[in-house]
């Protein structure tokens, strides 16, 4: 790693507000202030678009959501944590896919990246990141997604560890990096899901950033949250956001809804398991929320992200083509397994106004709960929800109508108190949600 007086070297990791720096990043000059030119990506804080991706077919899409289990069945997990970490794939910019779900994760990259280029001195046109060093981590997640009473149940058995779809607060980084460099946390430039079932809980999305390396008492940490995004998961739905935001899937305060649509009555039991079955292709993965998740790394590759085994690729069963390069023979019958309808990544859908929360009074219910256990950037973390659960609640169904939501938070809303160095047998959730 080189500091920001190095960056003519073509291969130096030059890092600046948690960031490897795109190739035309000029360090601040003391006293700067001007935030004129900042960064093209990402390009904003949140952005979410539905019906992203689409798939021609109930076959292809049944293959589809299959090989997304067969690949997170290859990620290995602990018993004691709360939902399935383990490894994390990459895709290189320059290696051509070989299977459908890496072709997903190449075109997630480019829908994110294509277009970053400056005009140079000769007119010509010159990419903002290298090819090289740049490419797309990715991986699946496709867990339970229990109804409300079946949570209630678990609770009241201790002995049951089947894992939910309740996914701790993270940041997304390199933590291999980490791992050899104490309080360094490199992330992505972008975080990305993109939900492949209408059922499960809501991801959070909040505007906090991790600490500065300097920070070593990550004392930054603490304090009000006052903006937030919650995103509940919708077929083909695409949601990108600053890959250094902190996130999860805190089911207990955003829990699921039994339909993910406009409608705000639930739906009848039977239109229920339809929808269900519909969505994950009827391949025994009802009940499942499935999603697909890449991080956009530019300039830096995650130390511990390898390219997806090879045995792993041939158990993969959708039908997939190369069709980047005109063929002397073309299959006419080749239908390819999803299509991108992302036609312009800086036109998300429009949020409207933000949903606005206050703390609980005392004349309410009092605040919703105290999280206690959390352990982030290796301190523990009490997290406060100090709004009532009603309200939580009702903020989850609204996102559940809209798809995605803005959240503006008033003073002891969302906080977090920052406690003691954790030991290395204490757990901390490093994946996406």
């Amino acid at each position: 790693m080189s500091d920001s007086g190095d960056n003519d070297r073509h291969d130096a990791l030059i890092v600046d507000e948690g960031f490897a720096v795109l190739n035309n990043f000029k360090p601040p000059k003391k006293g700067d202030i001007d935030t004129a030119n900042k960064d093209p990506i990402p390009r904003c804080p949140f952005a979410s678009f539905d019906n992203a991706i689409s798939m021609p077919s109930d076959d292809q899409q049944e293959a589809f959501l299959n090989d997304c289990s067969i690949v997170f069945t290859a990620r290995t997990k602990e018993d004691s944590e709360s939902y399935s970490t383990g490894e994390t794939f990459f895709l290189p910019c320059l290696m051509k896919p070989r299977c459908a779900l890496e072709a997903l994760a190449h075109t997630i990259f480019h829908a994110h990246v294509d277009g970053l280029q400056d005009d140079t001195s000769n007119g010509e046109k010159k990419l903002l990141y290298d090819p090289e060093r740049s490419g797309a981590e990715w991986w699946t997640l496709v867990l339970d997604a229990p109804s409300a009473d079946e949570k209630e149940g678990k609770k009241q058995n201790d002995d049951d560890e089947e894992e939910d779809d309740e996914v701790g607060m993270h940041f997304d980084a390199d933590y291999g990096l980490e791992s050899q460099m104490s309080n360094f946390l490199l992330h992505p430039r972008v975080a990305t899901i993109t939900y492949l079932s209408d059922i499960g809980v809501p991801t959070l999305i909040l505007d906090k950033r991790s600490p500065a390396p300097s920070d070593t008492e990550k004392k930054s940490l603490g304090g009000d949250i006052s903006k937030a995004w919650l995103s509940h998961p919708r077929f083909g739905k695409h949601v990108a956001f600053d890959g250094r935001f902190l996130h999860g899937a805190p089911g207990e305060y955003f829990p699921a809804v039994a339909q993910n649509v406009a409608a705000s009555e639930p739906l009848a039991k039977k239109a229920k398991v339809e929808v269900a079955t519909k969505s994950t292709g009827g391949n025994g993965l009802s009940g499942k929320r499935i999603t697909f998740l890449v991080n956009i790394w530019l300039n830096h590759c995650p130390i511990d992200a390898e390219i997806l085994d090879d045995d792993v690729v041939s158990k993969l069963t959708t039908v997939w083509e190369d069709t980047s390069e005109k063929k002397l023979k073309v299959d006419e019958s080749y239908n390819p397994p999803f299509q991108c309808n992302i036609k312009d990544v800086t036109n998300p859908n429009d949020l409207g106004e933000a949903l606005k929360l206050t703390k609980a009074s005392a004349k309410s219910d009092g605040p919703a709960g105290v999280e206690e256990d959390l352990v982030i950037c290796n301190r523990h973390i009490t997290m406060t929800f100090g709004a009532t659960m009603k309200d939580f609640h009702d903020a989850s169904n609204l996102a559940a109508k809209k798809g995605s939501i803005e959240i503006n938070m008033g003073e002891g809303v969302l906080s977090m108190e920052v406690g003691n160095e954790a030991s290395d047998d204490d757990d901390e959730d490093d994946d996406d949600s």
